[in-house]
């Protein structure tokens, strides 16, 4: 598996993860209440939450609706919380807190800063630094059990490093892009920034893509291997030289220009830490999914669900 691929499944587990912790807590935060008995307004009956016309939608309407369909999600993840607990707990595995910020490092690609990525996960799903860092505890202590028995050699590992070498010493590009909806727009394009004017001011004015669009076509600095940036893009940023735009580049949402205006190497992190994410790597690569380590420990510790036909 490519880094481009991890570091894309890595979003896509943690948006989803995210998606599912937000409905936990909406879930558990109304069957809490439900706890005392429903709300009772002065005519009888649960209290209103939302109304489509006359038609009224009660608490209670809404918290059954909520259990039915997420409900076996969320105690199936409240089980597997508490069976990866107790196995770690028997098998002294713990998790340091320079291992979760490492974690939450991986999954912040694409976003600029940690703090970037934080008011991201605030603002578009409700979830907290706090929340986050437990979701990254839980999935280091499932691997960590997940692996346990299993042993990579230093020859593996650098075997592996041998035949990935670029994935551990990238490059970065200082790209703008201009995406148009054919190749003659592309062309006209070309031309008028052959006639001299800028880039930007061009971009601006006809880009169709809405996330630049504002920002004179700019992307900022992007490693070779970004998940979010089309390849055919950054392929043909590899063979530019700094300061040049390119020729019509078929991309999924048209036609893109890109202007390269630097070029630098990435600083690869220290060696020990590539060998050990690679032993991590290799080791999970071997070892059973992890959704299958989570079904073995409910069912080691007995996990019942006493209200699955409820």
């Amino acid at each position: 598996m490519t880094k481009e691929v991890k570091s894309l499944w890595g979003c896509i587990i943690v948006l989803f993860t995210c998606v599912l912790v937000l409905g936990c807590v909406l879930l558990f935060r109304l069957i809490d209440r439900s706890d005392v008995g429903p709300i009772r307004l002065p005519g009888g009956g649960s209290s209103v939450v939302a109304s489509v016309g006359s038609d009224e939608i009660t608490e209670s309407q809404w918290v059954k609706e909520l259990k039915k369909q997420y409900g076996s999600i969320v105690m199936e993840q409240m089980l597997n919380k508490r069976a990866v607990d107790q196995e770690a707990k028997a098998l002294g595995v713990q998790v340091t807190s320079k291992e979760v910020e490492a974690e939450i490092r991986k999954q912040m690609a694409g976003y600029e800063s940690m703090e970037a990525y934080y008011l991201a996960m605030q603002e578009q799903l409700g979830l907290t630094p706090e929340q986050i860092r437990e979701d990254a505890t839980y999935n280091l202590l499932l691997e960590k059990i997940a692996i346990r028995d299993i042993s990579v050699t230093e020859e593996e590992i650098s075997q592996y490093l041998k035949e990935n070498r670029q994935e551990y010493h990238p490059v970065a590009y200082e790209l703008s892009h201009i995406i148009v909806d054919t190749f003659e727009d592309a062309e006209q394009a070309l031309k008028r920034l052959g006639e001299g004017i800028s880039f930007g001011i061009l971009a601006g004015q006809i880009s169709t893509d809405p996330y630049t669009v504002e920002q004179e076509g700019k992307l900022g600095w992007v490693e070779d291997d970004d998940p979010f940036i089309d390849s055919n893009e950054l392929a043909a940023a590899a063979a530019m030289e700094v300061g040049e735009y390119s020729r019509p580049i078929k991309v999924k949402d048209g036609y893109a220009i890109i202007l390269l205006s630097g070029r630098r190497d990435v600083e690869p992190e220290d060696r020990m830490t590539i060998r050990e994410q690679v032993s991590r790597d290799l080791a999970l690569s071997k070892a059973p999914p992890l959704r299958e380590v989570e079904n073995q420990l409910r069912e080691k510790y007995a996990a019942q669900w006493k209200g699955a036909h409820s």
